[in-house]
């Protein structure tokens, strides 16, 4: 009855059902420190990883993607969301110099609102538009701020490379030319995306040891209608898609998820599995010492007893 009554209080503790079907939630607990841009920060060891498996996208051509699985973590702070994404990849492509060489990235994507039903992975549909955060790896390191920085051994003849002039697209405000990593994007469908109004979404990456990590971040209270609404207690649908430049991935050629729910709790991360699992076996041992002295007194009572009857002369007869 003990071992029956601990786990079930552990159970109940962490969140878990046995009896029914588990589905995916990625939870975002309030931190108590800032995480920043720093996928590294201390903080998120505090925040609990889900593990996804991704699938290459198979929905239009061409199809494609190479990357099977990621770990996704989630926190807010000050009226922040942080998303982090962490994936295998052994190589660092982030230069783009020639028309074969691509770009490593990733997106998390959200309903653009709420909905019975959650619009189509892969780009939304023309009746449930989805709001897409992009980082790409060619944008990390800033731009160059000069041909030379390109290509050093290159010439251009008379070329004012310093004048902002001579960078077209960095002067006319395309923000693929921009030297921040992130996109905030809209589509309703393949063919239709676009960039959204407002260019709010932070996002910063490292690459160590063969693997990205990359960190998101956004105000949580959002009211454009073409963008996913958050606040505390809130939930939402999110996926994310992968892309490895060294294999040629970019545009639909791409992993991604399936849609998982997104939960912004309104307090701090509780104690991990392995505290609760202490304080199980720390009550079952407390437990178990009580049924043994409760016992063991009842034991000495009782042969207490027994012999004090022992000792007692028979009564007289009447």
């Amino acid at each position: 009855m003990v071992l029956v009554v601990a786990a079930a209080f552990t159970l109940q503790m962490v969140g878990a059902n046995p009896a029914v079907s588990q589905s995916q939630v990625l939870t975002a607990f309030e931190a108590s420190d800032d995480p920043g841009l720093d996928p590294f920060a201390a903080s998120w060891s505090d925040a609990p990883t889900v593990e996804m498996a991704l699938t290459s996208q198979q929905l239009t051509w061409p199809f494609g993607g190479s990357s099977n699985l990621l770990e996704a973590r989630a926190l807010h702070h000050d009226g922040m969301l942080y998303i982090r994404m962490s994936w295998d990849d052994a190589t660092r492509d982030g230069r783009t110099l020639q028309v074969d060489h691509f770009s490593d990235a990733a997106a998390v994507e959200f309903p653009a609102r709420a909905a019975s039903s959650v619009p189509s992975i892969c780009m939304g549909q023309t009746d449930g538009g989805v709001n897409i955060w992009q980082w790409r790896a060619g944008n990390e390191d800033g731009l160059p701020d000069s041909v030379e920085d390109l290509s050093p051994t290159g010439y251009v003849d008379r070329y004012p490379s310093t004048e902002e002039l001579y960078f077209p697209a960095r002067e006319a405000g395309n923000p693929v030319a921009q030297s921040h990593p992130v996109q905030n994007l809209v589509s309703v469908g393949f063919g239709s995306l676009s960039t959204a109004a407002d260019q709010d979404v932070k996002g910063a990456a490292e690459w160590e040891n063969g693997r990205w990590s990359v960190v998101f971040t956004r105000e949580l209270s959002h009211h454009a209608a073409e963008q996913v609404s958050l606040g505390e207690g809130a939930t939402a649908d999110i996926a994310f898609a992968v892309w490895n430049g060294s294999e040629g991935e970019r545009n639909g050629v791409k992993s991604v998820s399936q849609f998982v729910v997104l939960e912004v709790a309104s307090g701090g991360a509780p104690r991990s599995t392995a505290a609760w699992l202490g304080i199980m076996f720390g009550s079952l041992l407390g437990m178990i010492t009580l049924v043994v002295v409760f016992g063991s007194a009842m034991d000495r009572s009782v042969n207490r007893s027994v012999r004090e009857l022992r000792t007692d002369p028979e009564p007289s007869p009447t």
